[in-house]
């Protein structure tokens, strides 16, 4: 009898520690006074300039904001385009170290372009810092403060492929260029095994030449940092080229022009071979209507070359396929819908949408160098 009583007493004893513990936990609250509190801020005019990315740009200094009781606080640095803050971009947390927080030329730039500011256009910047508990508990608001930045439109290079080991071989002035989308460069292309090529920055040897960051590589030429392994520096002496050391065939190449990763990529094609015997052109022309079974027989000219001869609308589009159907062999706009001119394989392309006039156009694609044209006859 003892006994139950003695643990009941102990039970209740401690459901009240736990209703207590409860109660204060809904107790914590956040002082509206004491929320983070932005300071001014260490200019109110940016002008932005893309040659020194890496120099600081904008110093933030802030105090953090008071809990009622001691807790574990995180905060996030948030900008907008308006100071509603219907859509803010989060610049990362901050900790009690970053007092103050420095960013860089390019770390700002980023930022006005992803809350849509208009390069080279001076506009607002909103600033606040947004503190809280846990994953989104107690949230505050800091006060808002704005600064005025003027955003730079990052330019990245134009790689052109030369050499042996691509289509085009060793004329430069018909150095086949990659299709360049911010500062991705991409092209699904032919490179032979054991042969040289080179990046230009130009159609023409000079002046830009790119090269891999290499010891024995020319020192003006340096440029990729990291890159793949079937790829060699300073083949046979040579302090310029670089050597193709795969399989013969069709690969997609892409380059990332970031500055902080200038890198060079390739992995193989998912359609590997080119000179198909036969190609087909499907869309809303020529009275296709989108019906692989009627699709157009194109015309072969050589190896992996085929041209088409038709009238386009304004609203045309259509896709290149080397079966009667929507198999395997298909090819359209390199990775979405549009008008790039470089081709890409099933799984990485899109319609090539085009805006005719009504008029007689050829169409010739050539599946070994990655690209199509459209030509008005």
């Amino acid at each position: 009898m003892m006994k139950n009583l003695l643990t009941k007493i102990l039970l209740a004893f401690f459901a009240n520690i736990l209703i207590f513990s409860c109660e204060e936990r809904e107790k914590i609250t956040i002082d509206n006074g004491n929320a983070a509190v932005l300071s001014d801020m260490s200019s109110k005019q940016l002008f932005l300039d893309q040659n020194f990315q890496a120099n600081p740009a904008l110093t933030i200094n802030w105090t953090p904001a008071e809990y009622s009781v001691p807790t574990s606080v995180t905060y996030k640095l948030e900008v907008s385009s308006t100071e509603s803050f219907s859509s803010p971009y989060p610049m990362g947390t901050l900790t009690l170290a970053d007092r103050p927080k420095v960013y860089n030329v390019k770390e700002v730039n980023e930022a006005a372009k992803a809350i849509g500011l208009l390069p080279d256009v001076a506009a607002k910047m909103y600033v606040r810092i947004s503190s809280y508990v846990g994953a989104d508990y107690l949230n505050s608001v800091s006060n808002i403060t704005y600064v005025t930045v003027t955003p730079y439109k990052v330019v990245y290079p134009t790689f052109y492929i030369v050499g042996a080991a691509s289509y085009v071989g060793w004329t430069a002035t018909a150095a086949q260029d990659l299709y360049k989308d911010e500062q991705y460069s991409t092209i699904y292309t032919y490179l032979e095994k054991d042969q040289n090529f080179r990046f230009l920055g130009q159609q023409d040897w000079n002046p830009i030449n790119y090269a891999l960051n290499a010891d024995g590589t020319k020192d003006a030429n340096k440029y990729f940092k990291t890159w793949n392994t079937t790829f060699f520096s300073k083949p046979d002496g040579d302090d310029e080229n670089i050597k193709f050391i795969g399989t013969t065939g069709i690969y997609k190449m892409t380059i990332d022009a970031s500055p902080d990763k200038k890198t060079l990529d390739l992995k193989a094609s998912a359609i590997a071979i080119f000179d198909v015997p036969t190609l087909y052109i499907v869309g809303n022309i020529a009275g296709i209507a989108w019906s692989a079974d009627n699709a157009k027989e194109m015309t072969r000219t050589g190896p992996g070359v085929f041209e088409f001869t038709t009238t386009l609308p304004a609203d045309a589009e259509f896709k290149f396929l080397g079966q009667k159907s929507f198999g395997t062999l298909d090819w359209g706009n390199i990775s979405k819908k549009g008008d790039s001119g470089f081709i890409g394989p099933k799984d990485d392309n899109g319609n090539i949408a085009f805006v005719g006039d009504g008029s007689s156009y050829k169409i010739t694609v050539n599946i070994k160098a990655g690209t199509y044209k459209i030509v008005k006859q």
